[in-house]
């Protein structure tokens, strides 16, 4: 993801959370859509590493990977019809890249994780569908073996930063939806960024 989107994403959550703020002001009515959820998702990962430490694919070697399947685990709170918390678990499947290692050429690999908590905002568009954000913090971390590589050049490690994510929700019964998201968890590591993309089900109590 290119620096200049991922510092957008949590103006435009801002944006939508202001948004949906508003709307709840001046909502009349009794609430609704309020309560307990939990979901899961599966989709693909998308990793930003630097590119100070990344060197030619050498002749014969296996590809850069800095996509992969991925997946998330979360539950939540709405407190009202439009505005609630969440905390999930994020795996962001494998990243690998070659990097120049006290002269000799060495691939890092690794595999992706976050974990995050958030504000969620909500703004229903009919009785079935509806558009949903949410900013707050997260956890996240790179695993792998680079011992190899010199400790200024690996991208494993961990990290604690703003996360931002928007999506929308397509309620198929009562209490099950299906849902599709875009989360953008920053920095996992020093060295490395991460997002997923997902489809899923979530299911309200």
């Amino acid at each position: 993801m290119k620096h200049s989107q991922a510092s957008a994403l949590p103006i435009l959550l801002a944006a939508l959370l202001l948004g949906t703020f508003a709307m709840g002001v001046h909502a009349a009515g009794p609430e609704k859509d309020t309560g307990l959820y939990a979901g899961g998702a599966i989709g693909r990962s998308s990793f930003s590493l630097s590119s100070s430490n990344s060197v030619p694919l050498p002749w014969g070697g296996e590809k850069n990977s800095k996509a992969g399947t991925a997946y998330k685990l979360y539950g939540g709170y709405r407190l009202t019809e439009n505005f609630g918390v969440e905390a999930g678990y994020a795996r962001l499947g494998r990243v690998s890249q070659w990097t120049s290692a006290y002269g000799v050429f060495t691939q890092q690999s690794g595999s992706g994780q976050a974990f995050y908590a958030a504000a969620t905002a909500r703004l229903p568009l009919g009785d079935a569908f509806a558009i949903n954000g949410r900013l707050g913090i997260s956890r996240g971390r790179i695993s792998g073996n680079d011992n190899a590589v010199a400790g200024s050049q690996r991208f494993s490690g961990s990290s604690t930063g703003v996360m931002a994510g928007f999506g929308a929700e397509y309620r198929v019964t009562q209490n099950l939806a299906i849902t599709a998201d875009y989360d953008y968890f920053g920095k996992l590591s020093k060295q490395a960024k991460g997002g997923m993309l997902t489809v899923g089900l979530k299911a309200s109590f």
